[in-house]
């Protein structure tokens, strides 16, 4: 990474995160940008590779919040498919040129985000439904405790049915399966008036709390991450449930029915 120098003479400065708030598109939206910045007068600059950085995270948090696929996302099921970019361009009957700018962060119109859906084919099939994982009562448990361990706090306790904790576990299947190909735990999620819960959920509550953890696949270390990532966001179960209250992937959904793990794109919260 190349480093710039304070035009003030004051040597190298460091590279450090810094949030800023934009209108961008009549948007209002909050990103973490590499800045490089001086540790003596303040000034700020960036590196030709750091402001294309910025832009596509600009670019990317405004397509989230529009729900069109962001550039992470294009790239991800373009590669879990086994396409190269023109293999992806000649379904679409676009240039590959197009594909090239939208994976590196140009924002793709409304129309053409419903010709990328249909053309990667996403529905709501049983997979999708299961996280790519069969369901694991001594996973679903060891998530719950690692949870726990993160934030220092129990989440489970005997008769409850983790109408708000469970959000915790929703959440790290979707990232799971947003970023690694597989959720967690298996677990089906239904649309319910508390928000995301697991399908029948109060038979499944007895048999998690009876469950033995000891006897689950370990998480790996990308899975941790994920769930520091998410429990370091929401430190309360009133946090995470009123965000999940916030999800257009719950609120787009009737009350009973089933949430697909494909709908981790239209996450807004995280």
């Amino acid at each position: 990474m190349k480093h710039l120098e304070c035009p003030n003479g004051h040597g190298i400065m460091s590279v450090m995160d810094i949030e800023r708030t934009m209108s961008f598109r009549g948007e209002d939206i909050t990103v973490s940008v590499p800045v490089s910045k001086c540790s003596v007068c303040g000034i700020e600059a960036g590196t030709v590779e750091q402001v294309a950085h910025a832009q596509r995270v600009v670019h990317d948090a405004y397509r989230k919040k529009k729900e069109l696929l962001t550039s992470e996302d294009i790239q991800r099921k373009r590669k879990r498919l086994g396409w190269t970019q023109n293999t992806l361009a000649h379904k679409a009957k676009v240039g590959v040129a197009s594909v090239k700018r939208w994976e590196l962060g140009q924002i793709q119109s409304e129309s053409m985000d419903a010709l990328l859906r249909g053309v990667f084919n996403e529905t709501d099939d049983a997979e999708s439904f299961e996280g790519n994982r069969p369901f694991s009562l001594a996973r679903t448990k060891l998530v719950f405790r690692t949870f726990e361990s993160v934030l220092k706090r129990k989440l489970l306790f005997s008769g409850d049915k983790g109408l708000k904790t469970t959000k915790y576990i929703w959440y790290a299947d979707m990232k799971a399966y947003q970023e690694l190909g597989q959720g967690m735990t298996g677990a089906v999620y239904a649309h319910l008036p508390w928000g995301p819960q697991f399908d029948n959920y109060p038979q499944l509550f007895e048999m998690i709390h009876k469950a033995d953890e000891t006897l689950a696949p370990p998480l790996s270390p990308e899975e941790k991450r994920i769930i520091n990532q998410i429990a370091n966001k929401f430190r309360t179960n009133k946090s995470v449930f009123d965000a999940a209250h916030r999800e257009p992937a719950w609120k787009n959904r009737k009350d009973g029915e089933k949430i697909p793990y494909s709908t981790y794109e239209r996450l807004t919260q995280i």
